[in-house]
């Protein structure tokens, strides 16, 4: 577990997702605002996260398996708190075999072979990285990474997320060749798939369950984060051209905007 404080400007990307799914592991964030101090917003951080994964399993009771925390980040002055609280945010780390555990116990007259945690993973957003990756792909989805270090003799530059402990390394093309997801039970670009092929199930064996209201969801969060992107990108490309000869006001945040939106389709 690592506890990262910073200005709420540097908020890492999961402070914005409520959960999202990343290789086997699926993450849940728990925001406590406006805590009294740090202890007290931590543990209101847990609570909240918790309560995302009972919602997602639609159980009542979370047990029978470790819930790991990956991150912390603490606000020490948010600015919609008196002077003096703070605001945390906690990552939980859950595999998605402890979930699709947790749901069968929690509906036990469930055929075994079927599983609607399954899903649901596929419907939240998955924010795996692949192999083949831009560099633009990456900062599209992660942001800027915290440190940068190149490595000339391998032709290897390599980004440190260490605000979620997500390690990428590109080859001298940009390409992403690995990456590593440090914390709790580390995952790789190496790491081999814990469904077997003749294991994973097929859309025609899943339950039907309705996701509409999450889907909603997902695309508004998916539409604003490629505004917020856009916005960025114009921001940091024109920050030295002079006024009169910047594109007209928008003109540019829409163009980037049209083109993530046809980059990356929902879900």
């Amino acid at each position: 577990m690592t506890s990262t404080t910073h200005a709420a400007e540097n908020r890492p990307f999961w402070t914005e997702q409520a959960l999202f799914h990343f290789g086997d592991d699926v993450f849940f964030t728990g925001r406590a605002s406006c805590a009294p101090n740090i202890e007290d917003g931590r543990q209101r951080a847990y609570v909240a996260a918790v309560q995302e994964v009972k919602n997602f399993t639609r159980t009542q009771e979370v047990g029978g398996f470790p819930i790991d925390t990956q991150m912390i980040f603490e606000d020490l002055h948010p600015a919609d708190c008196a002077p003096g609280l703070i605001t945390v945010w906690r990552l939980l780390r859950v595999p998605r075999t402890a979930l699709e555990s947790l749901s069968r116990h929690s509906s036990p007259g469930k055929q075994k072979d079927i599983s609607p945690i399954q899903a649901q993973i596929t419907a939240i957003r998955n924010l795996t990285p692949r192999v083949g990756m831009l560099r633009d792909e990456i900062w599209n989805r992660y942001g800027l990474p915290r440190s940068i270090w190149a490595r000339p003799e391998q032709g290897e530059l390599i980004w440190d997320y260490s605000q979620f402990g997500l390690i990428i390394v590109f080859n001298q093309d940009d390409v992403l060749t690995r990456w590593r997801l440090n914390g709790p039970h580390p995952r790789s670009s190496e790491d081999e798939p814990i469904l077997s092929r003749q294991d994973n199930p097929t859309g025609k064996d899943l339950p039907a369950i309705d996701l509409t209201v999450r889907l909603q969801q997902l695309e508004e969060q998916q539409d604003l984060d490629r505004r917020r992107q856009a916005q960025r990108y114009c921001t940091i490309r024109f920050a030295d051209v002079p006024e009169s000869l910047r594109p007209k006001h928008g003109s540019c945040e829409q163009r980037e905007y049209e083109r993530l939106k046809e980059q990356h389709p929902p879900f």
